[in-house]
């Protein structure tokens, strides 16, 4: 069953390197062990016997322990699609095979603890247990090494979901896109709860950030998208792939930010190529085009760039500024309206 509201709780682990826990499990064999009373009344060698079993149990247990955590993350197939390819983009698509893998690890090292528990037990000397026991702890790494191929992925995974907020997918959610430096995060933060840190530089928002606005009764999400969205899917870094995931698998409606003044840090011709881009991922009919930034630039030049907005085939619905705060309560009407019309609002 797809999660609704955020990515799933158990990711809030963290995934140990294979020569963590390698280290972990010798660590543990070479501990010292209390032999049960009833054993040292079999003699010096059963003690010593006993003791490469107990070693060999904690090995064991470090290493089922650690493999069975990832193996208990839930798959993607379980997630919403959105938080599912949040997942896949930080692990190349390795996700659950990741997860399948480590799954294999834990019955094969149980499977190994099986049989060598009654293999040392059965030794008639502790020479013999002794050469079993590391038989076993070599076997039961080696196990431990190929379950962990590509862990480093699944951390990258974990950590982007981790990151990645928790947005209600049931509740209304207007995401606002745009090249870098046109003013989003500075409107999200005009209107929402959330308080992004803006910055003169470009290329500063990491991650999706998500705020609150309550209207008329109703909380509305705010997603800031980070990245370009100027090239094809398949040659996008990380943080444009997770943008276009949120326009494509999230139900919302999509504010275009441009900014029209002359010393914009993108040409205008450079942003309308990205709008395209954008309205191919959501389409034309769920995407409002705002042009911010207004209190920098003359009427002539606001109709001059509305003009080439509509030459690319779009128009522009609203003039604000989200520094000065000019045109936000008509903004916020029209978002409403938009998000009532396709029945995102009640």
């Amino acid at each position: 069953m797809e999660s609704s509201r955020c990515p799933p709780e158990e990711l809030r682990i963290r995934i140990l390197s294979f020569d963590e826990l390698r280290q972990r499990a010798l660590s543990a064999y070479l501990e010292s062990v209390a032999v049960p009373r009833s054993i040292r009344r079999q003699g010096r060698d059963r003690v010593r016997i006993m003791r490469y079993v107990l070693k060999c149990e904690r090995v064991f247990q470090v290493v089922a322990a650690e493999l069975g955590r990832i193996a208990r993350l839930p798959r993607t197939t379980s997630m919403h699609p959105f938080y599912a390819e949040i997942a896949n983009i930080a692990s190349h698509g390795r996700f659950d095979e990741i997860v399948a893998r480590a799954a294999r690890g834990v019955m094969i090292v149980s499977k190994l603890w099986k049989e060598y528990r009654e293999r040392i037990l059965s030794s008639l000397t502790p020479a013999e247990a002794k050469r079993l026991a590391r038989e076993f702890v070599g076997r039961t790494l080696s196990v431990a090494r190929r379950s962990l191929r590509h862990a480093e992925l699944l951390r990258e995974a974990v950590k982007a979901l981790r990151q990645t907020p928790c947005i209600d997918t049931e509740s209304p959610l207007v995401i606002v896109a745009g090249m870098p430096q046109v003013g989003k995060s500075t409107l999200i933060s005009r209107l929402s709860t959330a308080k992004p840190e803006i910055s003169p530089y470009p290329f500063t928002t990491k991650h999706v950030i998500l705020g609150h606005m309550e209207v008329d009764g109703h909380r509305i999400q705010l997603l800031d998208t980070p990245g370009l969205l100027d090239r094809p899917n398949s040659e996008m870094n990380p943080i444009e792939r997770r943008a276009a995931a949120a326009l494509r698998l999230l139900r919302a409606v999509t504010l275009f930010l441009i900014d029209p003044s002359r010393d914009s840090y993108y040409s205008i011709d450079k942003q309308l190529r990205v709008l395209r881009n954008v309205s191919e991922i959501v389409g034309v009919d769920n995407l409002l085009v705002v042009m911010n930034k207004v209190d920098k630039v003359d009427e002539g030049r606001l109709k001059s760039v509305e003009e080439l907005v509509e030459e690319a085939g779009f128009q522009v619905k609203y003039r604000i500024s989200a520094l000065k705060g000019w045109g936000l309560g008509e903004l916020v009407r029209g978002v409403v309206e938009e998000l009532r019309r396709r029945g995102l609002l009640a």
